[in-house]
C-alpha cells in the first residue's frame, strides 16, 4: 500500500504537468477555433481513444458505473468549460494561477462531504498555497480590463466546480474499473459540450496542423491518461494531499506560458511559485511523517524494537 501511493503521488504530479503546459496550448487554439467546439472535438477524440478498453471491459452496460461516471462527468464539464471560454478572455498564467484556487476550497469540501479530518497542517499548507496563489495574481492581474475580469472570474468559478469533482470522484471511485468509469465522464465531457457550443457565439472554426495537435495531446495526454491516473489514484492518495500536488498545475502553466506562449512573468510571480512549492513540500513531509508514527506505533503494539 505505501509503494502504490508514493506511485500515485508521483503519477498525479506528472498529471499537473500534463495539465499545466495545456494552458499556453489551447490559448494559441483558441486564435483559431471556438472554445465550446474544442472542447467539444477534444473529448470527442478522448472518447474514441478509450473506445476499444471499453468493450474489451465488458462493463458498459454497468448502471451503477454509468451513473456515477456521469455524475463526475457533470462537475468535469462544468469545470473545463468556465475554464476554456475564461482562458479565451484572460492570459495562460492567470488561467493557470486562478484554475489553482481548487487547492484551497477542497479541504473543506472534503470535510464537509466526505467527512474527512483534515488535518492543522492540511489547513496551513492550503493557507500557504492560496498565498502563493494571491502573490502570483498580485503580478499577473496588476494590468486590468473589464474582458479579463470577465475571464478571470470565469475560471474561478471553474475551480470550484473541479474541487466538486475530485471529492466526488474520491468518494465513489473504489471498487469501479478505471476504465470505464473516466470513458463515462469524458463521453459526459463531449456531450454536454456539443450542447452548449451555442452559448458562445463565435464563427472562429479553422482546423490546420496547431489545431489538430492541440486536440490530439489535450485529448490524450491531458484527458485519456490524465483522468484514467487520476481515477485510479484517488483510491489510494487522500483528496486533499492530491489537491496539494495538484497545485503544481498553475506552476507548470506560468512556466509554459513563458516558454511556449511568450508571456513575461514578474518578480511576484516567481515568489509566489515558490510560496506554493513549500506547500506542496509541507503536506509531503506532514504525510511522510504520519506514516512513519504509523509505523512505529504498529511496531510497539507487536513488541517490535
Amino acid at each position: 500500500m505505501k509503494n502504490q501511493k508514493i506511485l500515485y503521488m508521483g503519477l498525479i504530479l506528472l498529471v499537473t504537468f500534463f495539465w499545466g503546459i495545456t494552458f499556453p496550448l489551447i490559448k494559441l487554439a483558441l486564435e483559431y477555433i471556438s472554445p465550446v467546439v474544442f472542447l467539444a472535438l477534444r473529448f470527442a477524440v478522448s472518447s474514441l481513444m478509450l473506445m476499444p478498453f471499453i468493450f474489451r471491459s465488458g462493463k458498459l452496460k454497468d448502471r451503477r458505473m454509468a451513473r456515477i461516471g456521469m455524475t463526475a462527468g457533470v462537475f468535469l464539464f462544468l469545470g473545463y468549460y468556465f475554464q476554456t471560454v475564461g482562458l479565451d478572455y484572460t492570459t495562460a498564467a492567470n488561467s493557470g494561477i486562478i484554475t489553482g484556487i481548487y487547492v484551497v476550497i477542497l479541504p473543506f469540501i472534503s470535510f464537509a462531504y466526505l467527512k474527512m479530518k483534515v488535518s492543522r497542517l492540511d489547513v496551513a499548507a492550503s493557507a500557504i498555497a492560496f498565498a502563493g496563489l494571491f502573490i502570483m495574481s498580485a503580478s499577473s492581474l496588476a494590468i486590468r480590463s473589464s474582458t479579463v475580469e470577465f475571464g478571470d472570474i470565469f475560471t474561478l468559478i471553474c475551480g470550484v466546480a473541479y474541487a466538486l469533482q475530485i471529492a466526488y470522484v474520491a468518494r465513489y471511485s473504489g471498487g469501479l474499473d478505471s476504465t470505464v468509469f473516466t470513458f463515462y465522464q469524458i463521453l459526459t465531457v463531449a456531450i454536454l459540450s456539443t450542447v452548449f457550443i451555442p452559448t458562445y457565439s463565435t464563427s472562429l472554426f479553422t482546423i490546420n496542423a496547431l489545431v489538430v495537435f492541440v486536440i490530439i495531446f489535450t485529448a490524450l495526454f491531458g484527458g485519456v491518461l490524465a483522468y484514467f491516473i487520476t481515477t485510479k489514484a484517488l483510491i489510494y492518495v487522500e483528496p486533499t494531499s492530491a489537491g496539494i500536488i495538484f497545485v503544481g498545475e498553475p506552476i507548470f502553466a506560468a512556466i509554459s506560458a513563458v516558454v511556449i506562449g511568450g508571456e513575461v512573468l514578474g518578480p511576484l510571480t516567481i515568489i509566489g511559485g515558490t510560496v506554493m512549492v513549500f506547500a506542496m513540500f509541507l503536506t509531503s513531509i506532514d504525510k511522510y511523517l504520519s506514516r512513519r508514527r504509523e509505523l512505529s506505533s504498529a511496531k510497539r503494539s507487536l513488541g517490535v524494537h
